[in-house]
């Protein structure tokens, strides 16, 4: 079941950043969702991404009118197989990119292609499992948001902005299922106990020119 973010986080920084009329190369374009949103205002997006299958469905659920202004490489995020200055900007949303080097190496890789920004969107630390995220018990939880973060502003002296987004599962039992079932039996008691049905997130927008 694929529960929507209210507004989406890929209309908050379309409208953040007015991508009307600009080139994007959206990196890590997974099964196209990200391009095609960009797309409603954007000139042309260049969907990328490192798995076949993963390109082979973005391809497939191309439709409609935004459709037609968008296109897929298969491309890794370390080695974007775009020129120098190639796109106006130059996007990611919450890559899974490990160790923290691969952070720095996709930074270069997109300062590198973009003319204009390199706009990352992550989670902020404290954000992991949305505002549930104190409930969550996991000994990781938020070290790795902590490094990029350190990243991105410390090193590579990105602007950010925060934005809020909701999913809303409707009923107990689909957020139990869904959500409960990624962040485990005490999260889903605490569910339960209080009557949820919605989490509200926080995304971190990283940029730079």
């Amino acid at each position: 079941m694929n529960v929507p973010y209210q507004p989406s986080i890929y209309d908050q920084v379309s409208e953040v950043f007015g991508f009307d009329g600009k080139t994007i190369a959206d990196v890590g374009a997974g099964t196209g969702r990200s391009s095609l949103a960009l797309a409603q205002t954007a000139r042309q997006v260049i969907g990328i991404e490192f798995e076949p299958a993963m390109l082979q469905q973005a391809r497939q659920r191309a439709f409609g009118d935004a459709a037609s202004r968008v296109s897929y490489l298969c491309g890794d995020a370390l080695a974007l197989p775009l020129a120098d200055s190639a796109v106006d900007v130059v996007t990611g949303f919450t890559l899974a990119l490990f160790p923290a080097e691969q952070y720095r190496q996709f930074i270069r890789e997109g300062l590198r292609v973009a003319k204009g920004k390199l706009v990352y969107v992550g989670i902020p630390p404290g954000w992991y499992g949305g505002d549930l995220d104190p409930i969550i018990e996991d000994p990781h939880k938020g070290t790795f948001d902590v490094e990029m973060d350190r990243i991105f502003i410390k090193e590579f002296q990105f602007s950010y902005q925060d934005v809020l987004s909701k999913q809303d599962y409707g009923t107990i039992e689909n957020i139990v299922s869904i959500y409960g079932f990624i962040f485990g039996k005490k999260v889903i008691e605490h569910i339960k106990r209080e009557k949820i049905t919605a989490i509200l997130w926080k995304f971190r927008v990283y940029w730079r020119e």
